[in-house]
């Protein structure tokens, strides 16, 4: 149980090291084009998309970020002018809620299951 505790502790710190958002522009027009949705390509992201739409939504992306906006005043920008539906990845409230906690829910409901199984085998 020890080492369980561990492992996941060192998973979350990995996690957390990794989610560190860049201060490159360059990386960040990338990474803000990834969380919005075309409206032409549907389901893909703008940065992907070659569609002319994208391309203009990318260079909007572009110019914020130059003009020093941060991360969620560019994904305001666009969910108020498209809606959320603009957004790839919808806001953890209301139904979008059980999008985010399900997952989460079925992994641990999972690991319980198979820790119960194990240890009835060793018995």
């Amino acid at each position: 149980m020890r080492r369980l505790l561990i492992f996941g502790m060192l998973i979350f710190c990995f996690w957390v090291a990794c989610s560190k958002p860049s201060t490159d522009p360059h990386e960040r027009v990338k990474y803000l084009g990834s969380q919005i949705r075309c409206p032409v390509c549907r389901g893909v992201p703008v940065s992907e998309s070659p569609s002319t739409l994208a391309n203009e939504m990318m260079e909007v992306i572009r110019e914020q970020v130059a003009a020093g906006k941060s991360d969620e005043e560019i994904l305001k920008y666009f969910e108020e002018r498209y809606g959320e539906w603009a957004l790839l990845k919808p806001k953890p409230e209301g139904m979008n809620l059980s999008l985010w906690v399900l997952p989460v829910l079925m992994l641990v409901g999972g690991g319980i299951v198979l820790l119960l199984q194990l240890r009835k085998r060793r018995v």
